[in-house]
């Protein structure tokens, strides 16, 4: 760090960070930083208050005497920044009668349109703002407090977030409809996907932690033919016959993409959860309440597909 430079909320936070999971690996993924990035972080910290903080070998990471007496105070600091932040939003939010939710984006366009426009015409005074990303995001954006709350599945589990369950949503193949797998009479098993066909969504995903927290996923598809992080890219990559893929209802092609073919796979059936998140021990203002009681109330206990003419014999 340059002379001068002052000690800023990102050195604390990743100082804290570091004392409380006692890893760099761990708390690099807590505050969505690379490892390298936190190091470097760490280390400009020690170099200008002159001290070292952190005892480091290969397997531990623990405190020096300086850092255990530094570290009540920089929790102090970091906790008194993020209470008087979000307070500041959520009444600011509050005066301007908006709510913002963070929603990953197959939630987005599938199931959150309808229910934001009946909100809005039963609740004029209140607006919705949705912000749509992908799972590690949406939980960035909670912790951030940049939201009031998220419509999501969980991507990794964290301390401060709690999640409350809404919906669950089946998986199922998509491949090209003159693929094999789209020709196949009766009810479509897993066995038959062939792993080295199957691209998956990326790990900063809600889908791909879903997936692969399905019974037995990883087992029968240990190393698929790759990962990608844009939907858009994914689908692409289908029609031009590169692979076939696994989603969830939400995440299907629409129903006037015809290259595409949706099918549910059986034994087992596969699900992701999805449900409302929220920070811990943080009471949503009376807008967002109002917001997450009438989602909860409209969303079906599961998502179904409506009637299309797709090929589907599959028997739960």
């Amino acid at each position: 760090m340059a002379p001068g430079t002052a000690i800023n909320l990102r050195h604390l936070r990743a100082f804290v960070a570091v004392a409380h999971e006692q890893s760099f690996t761990r708390a690099a993924e807590t505050l969505f930083l690379s490892q390298s990035a936190l190091t470097i972080t760490v280390r400009q910290l020690e170099t200008h208050l002159g001290v070292t903080l952190f005892h480091r070998t290969t397997r531990h990471v623990g405190l020096t005497a300086d850092g255990e007496a530094f570290l009540p105070a920089a929790e102090r600091i970091v906790a008194d920044f993020e209470a008087a932040i979000g307070n500041v939003r959520h009444l600011a939010a509050q005066r301007r009668g908006r709510v913002a939710i963070a929603v990953v984006p197959s939630v987005a366009t599938r199931l959150m349109p309808p229910i934001v426009a009946a909100f809005h015409g039963a609740n004029p005074d209140i607006r919705l703002i949705l912000r749509d990303d992908n799972g590690r995001g949406v939980q960035r954006q909670l912790l951030d407090h940049e939201v009031d709350f998220a419509v999501t599945n969980v991507w990794k589990p964290h301390p401060e977030l709690e999640f409350t369950p809404l919906t669950r949503d089946r998986f199922g193949l998509v491949c090209r409809h003159d693929d094999p797998l789209a020709q196949a009479e009766g009810p479509l098993q897993w066995s038959a996907i062939d792993p080295e066909r199957l691209f998956v969504m990326a790990s900063d995903t809600g889908i791909y932690t879903a997936l692969h927290e399905s019974p037995g996923f990883t087992e029968r598809f240990p190393a698929p033919a790759g990962e990608v992080l844009a939907m858009v890219t994914l689908l692409e990559m289908l029609r031009a016959g590169l692979g076939i893929t696994v989603l969830p209802e939400l995440a299907r092609p629409i129903d006037s993409d015809t290259e595409l073919v949706f099918r549910r796979p059986v034994n087992p059936v596969a699900y992701r959860r999805l449900g409302l998140m929220r920070r811990r021990q943080k009471p949503l203002g009376p807008g967002a309440r109002r917001a997450w009681d009438f989602i909860r109330a409209r969303v079906p206990r599961e998502i179904s597909a409506p009637a299309r003419a797709v090929k589907d014999t599959e028997i739960d």
